[in-house]
């Protein structure tokens, strides 16, 4: 099971954000891995009124974060210290999932598929096109037995002469869409460009921060309305 660092609000209103701490942690638990949240912990012996121990508290979680396979950023309010935890994460490599308020009340449990996206997922003839800038379907085969799941098979393209079509160079240097890491590929290990519906429903099972990503998903959206 995944160890977890639930990201949420403690500043303010200490007991009730604690009380909402401990609805993520029960949240995390029904879908699976295993939940930490270190401020729940730490307020039973510091103070988060008093700075010293707020920043002793505060670094102590970042210690306990770098341990944790996930981060998930709860609630729709970022704080000032869960935006430190969020770009350590970022720094780190550390996978960051954002779990809206929508999710709890409507009991979308997350993380729940974890099985590799294929050709069906790819738009038709996309194997073709120009990748730069595209979010790419890796071929689970490029990857050992055990790594070919979801969340590595998503990439963003953004250099190489393997992203033309026929180029002689075939590198593509790519970018993990679920935990930002970075990697030479070749163009054959990729299967063609995600289909925006495809892409949709990782992100509902994987519910990340990207900009392209969402940029393709309004475009989408607005498409489908313009057919009806």
């Amino acid at each position: 099971m995944k160890l977890v660092y639930i990201c949420s609000p403690l500043r303010g209103a200490i007991e009730e954000n604690n009380k909402k701490a401990h609805r993520y942690c029960e949240y995390a638990a029904g879908c699976g891995v295993i939940p930490l949240a270190p401020h729940t912990i730490f307020t039973a012996y510091l103070q988060d009124t008093i700075p010293e121990q707020r920043a002793q508290g505060l670094k102590m979680g970042l210690e306990l974060l770098k341990r944790c396979d996930e981060i998930w950023v709860c609630g729709d309010e970022i704080s000032q210290g869960m935006q430190g935890e969020i770009d350590l994460a970022a720094k780190l490599h550390i996978p960051t999932i954002y779990v809206l308020d929508h999710h709890f009340e409507e009991g979308l449990k997350i993380r729940q598929s974890s099985k590799a996206l294929g050709m069906d997922d790819c738009i038709t003839g996309s194997d073709r096109d120009d990748y730069e800038n595209k979010i790419l379907v890796l071929n689970p085969e490029a990857l050992i037995s055990n790594c070919r799941t979801a969340e590595n098979s998503l990439w963003v393209a953004y250099n190489g002469f393997g992203c033309t079509y026929g180029a002689r160079g075939q590198a593509v240097y790519a970018k993990n869409l679920f935990d930002g890491r970075e990697a030479r590929w070749e163009r054959a290990d990729f299967l063609g460009i995600v289909k925006p519906e495809s892409l949709k429903k990782w992100l509902e099972n994987t519910p990340i921060k990207n900009e392209l990503a969402e940029t393709l998903i309004l475009e989408q959206e607005k498409s489908e309305d313009l057919e009806r």
